[in-house]
């Protein structure tokens, strides 16, 4: 694996390059002569017993030197005549943070006349200030790169993670559906799906943050889901959530709130439903999750009940009880479960948010529709609104028809 070469860990003296240099014994004739012959040079360091004690720019050399008499009064005279005194000097060793930090400081002159490198205090040769900015840009670019494939791999790892349960929902259910669609290339939104004898259990949740914080929340949401599973049956989503929120709150040491702003204060909004296929029922914990059923007789969604308390922020007590909740289940009755970055997102001719209402309409509008379908004329909707506004944060959707 490539280690990444960052700005920090190379020195200003991969700039370095040879150039003449003069003492304060030369005098302008001799200056005016090394310019003339190397074109290319745009300083012209001075050293008193090799160590620097100035620099002389070429464009304000010549331009002196071209005014009338100027020749006749400093041919003879000392170089230190149009020496800058004051001149950008920097260790070799100097990191090229460090570096570009003091030419920023400098201004316009170390960007145009170049610097001079020490080692020791002595004089090895100068930078230009091109070549400062041309590398430090090659190396952000590099590391961009870097960071992008890095993210990408990710992107593949939590999309593998997701897929067992995808999997286990096809071979499952007859008629779904599924959106995820991180705002970035990776999110913070993530689902489970698990198959028992009796039923199924279908945990969504929405973590703290998007992109790549908000993926490392969800794979310690999966590591705490995996755990509690261990400790409480499938069917008692409420116990579900409360060792989720134990572990998170372990995880990221959430334990006990204090005055610390450094503290992390990082959970989900989540819910927990089995699906009793025996029973013909389905109970379920909601921690401030959106969750909508259309019964197959009613002509309006209702919006499930759910807790306000998030899972494993700090404001939630480690032994936090969430509520039960439990109702029957009629052939052709639709469940639809949301994280809010659907219903959250702004849009529409006055930018407000998409909001619960929409969504209950459009399940009333297109319930004849197979869930598939009726998730696309979600999407359609949704885009529709969204317009030329970015996403606001990841967006997930799970739905059913039972």
């Amino acid at each position: 694996m490539d280690i990444p070469i960052s700005s920090r860990q190379l020195n200003a003296g991969i700039l370095r390059l040879a150039v003449p240099h003069v003492t304060p014994d030369a005098n302008n004739l001799q200056v005016m002569s090394l310019f003339n012959e190397h074109k290319s040079l745009i300083g012209l360091p001075v050293l008193e017993k090799n160590r620097p004690i100035g620099m002389i720019n070429r464009h304000i050399f010549l331009s002196q030197m071209s005014r009338p008499f100027f020749h006749e009064l400093y041919d003879q005279k000392s170089c230190i005549a149009f020496m800058d005194k004051n001149p950008l000097i920097v260790d070799a060793d100097a990191g090229l943070d460090y570096l570009s930090g003091r030419v920023i400081e400098t201004g316009d002159k170390a960007v145009t006349e170049g610097f001079i490198l020490t080692e020791e205090g002595q004089y090895v040769g100068i930078g230009l200030g091109i070549d400062l900015i041309r590398t430090v840009s090659d190396l952000q670019a590099k590391q961009h790169l870097q960071i992008m494939q890095s993210i990408e791999y990710a992107r593949i790892i939590q999309e593998s993670m997701l897929s067992r349960s995808r999997t286990a929902i096809d071979k499952t259910l007859q008629d779904w559906c599924l959106h995820w669609h991180p705002r970035d290339c990776v999110g913070g939104d993530i689902y489970a799906f698990q198959r028992a004898e009796n039923g199924w259990l279908i945990v969504l949740a929405d973590c703290t943050g998007h992109g790549v914080p908000g993926a490392f929340m969800t794979f310690i949401f999966s590591s705490a889901l995996e755990k509690a599973l261990t400790l409480a049956p499938i069917d008692a989503p409420e116990q579900l959530l409360s060792h989720i929120n134990q572990h998170i709150k372990q995880t990221l040491s959430q334990m006990h709130p204090s005055a610390d702003s450094g503290q992390s204060n990082d959970g989900c909004d989540a819910i927990a439903l089995f699906v009793d296929t025996t029973n013909e029922q389905m109970c379920w914990a909601s921690a401030r999750m959106h969750a909508f059923l259309l019964g197959a007789e009613t002509q309006q969604s209702e919006v499930l009940e759910s807790c306000r308390k998030g899972v494993g922020y700090t404001d939630t007590p480690v032994d936090y009880q969430w509520q039960r909740y439990q109702a029957p289940l009629r052939r052709g009755d639709t469940l639809l479960l949301v994280s809010d970055g659907v219903t959250d997102q702004p849009g529409g001719p006055r930018n407000v948010m998409f909001g619960k209402k929409r969504i209950q309409s459009l399940l009333a509008q297109h319930r004849a529709l197979p869930l598939p379908a009726l998730s696309d004329a979600l999407l359609t909707s949704l885009k529709a609104w969204q317009g030329q506004q970015t996403s606001r944060d990841d967006m997930t959707w799970f739905g059913f028809r039972w």
